[in-house]
């Protein structure tokens, strides 16, 4: 996976009312010793976590008291252990580590298996974007034959989940549909963002 060059963008801070802001993660790398070079602030030696937020599909460094013990592919709820987090600062997918970009993908069809029911939203709300293009057709394989077979589905009943889409519509594989387009969007290659809200 190759990261975007351009637009690379620094950390921003947030508040500290802001622990609870970004409820449940994956965590993509972590550093026991912190990862600052300057150590310039006591904080530079604490344990930092780079995440992804399951909700807003966004990445984060969050710094934590010294004696977390955290591993790459772990769950966390940050509102549940707000105690422990120092400081929360937005990234870009430009500062993620080699390792957090490795294991990424896999974290994303993690998110899609645990936000299913985001997923199935879109599958049963999904509308033309214009005249020549439906939403759906941006999903990585869809073209016009596929297109239809979702929306002939979808008239005679909503999808259920995505077990059910895969047995009315014969698309074996949609956790990888949906990744796949998370990580378009996340590398910043596409025009029309379907679920990532992009960094200001």
């Amino acid at each position: 996976m190759k990261r975007q060059v351009e637009g690379s963008k620094k950390g921003k801070r947030f508040p500290p009312r802001n622990k609870q802001g970004i409820g449940k993660v994956l965590v993509l790398d972590y550093y026991p010793q912190g990862k600052s070079l300057s150590r310039r602030s006591a904080e530079a030696y604490n344990p930092l976590a780079v995440v992804i937020s399951i909700n807003r599909l966004a990445f984060f460094d969050i710094i934590l008291a010294r004696g977390k013990n955290i591993q790459a592919g772990q769950t966390l709820d940050v509102s549940a252990i707000k105690s422990d987090v120092l400081k929360i600062n937005r990234i870009g997918f430009n500062e993620l580590s080699d390792s957090a970009v490795d294991i990424l993908p896999e974290m994303i069809k993690k998110i899609v298996i645990l936000s299913e029911s985001r997923f199935i939203n879109f599958l049963n709300r999904a509308r033309p974007l214009t005249t020549q293009m439906h939403q759906l057709q941006l999903l990585p394989g869809i073209g016009n034959k596929r297109l239809w077979q979702i929306l002939e589905a979808r008239r005679k009943m909503e999808f259920k989940d995505l077990d059910d889409f895969t047995e009315r519509t014969g698309i074996s594989d949609p956790i990888g549909l949906f990744s796949n387009r998370i990580l378009q969007e996340i590398q910043g290659e596409e025009k029309y963002q379907l679920f990532i809200q992009k960094q200001k």
